[in-house]
């Protein structure tokens, strides 16, 4: 089976988000692709959320920060350049969640950074939370995508 990463350049979240729609929708999915992309200050809505129930819509437009939707489930959550996403693509019958999470947890340790998989689709590092995972499957393919802290600002634009 053929590999294929990809790194996006651009921090625009609407592209971004637009990117990984069409890796979903249009590339062959014979093959593995790992998507890195990262994005300007964002808040990141579910397919099914309300944002005027999420997110602080007044202080998000005060401070510049963008609104965006993406295709999967999930709550809402806090992008800037300090944190990364990651996309996997697989064909249906070669999907394997568990392996996407070992993937992101070796490169973490390569890097001297002890995390596990812990609860819901997260993982952490000791008992603080540096990623969520959100998931979307079609008939013959299936992507898994998350956000991975790395030195994100924190706002309280969402709420909870």
């Amino acid at each position: 089976m053929k590999l294929r990463i990809l790194k996006s350049a651009v921090t625009n979240p609407w592209f971004n988000l637009a990117t990984e729609d069409w890796i979903f929708n249009t590339l062959n999915p014979d093959s593995h692709t790992l998507f890195l992309w990262r994005n300007s200050e964002t808040v990141v809505i579910g397919r099914s959320q309300n944002p005027w129930v999420e997110c602080k819509t007044d202080k998000m437009e005060a401070e510049d920060v963008f609104l965006a939707r993406r295709q999967s489930g999930g709550g809402a959550v806090f992008h800037d350049l300090g944190n990364t996403n990651f996309t996997f693509l697989s064909p249906s019958d070669a999907y394997d969640q568990e392996a996407n999470f070992t993937i992101i947890i070796n490169a973490l340790q390569k890097l001297g950074i002890d995390a596990t998989l812990s609860g819901r689709n997260d993982m952490q590092v000791g008992d603080r939370k540096i990623s969520g995972s959100a998931f979307r499957h079609a008939a013959d393919r299936s992507f898994h995508h998350g956000t991975l802290l790395v030195n994100a600002t924190c706002k309280s634009l969402v709420t909870i």
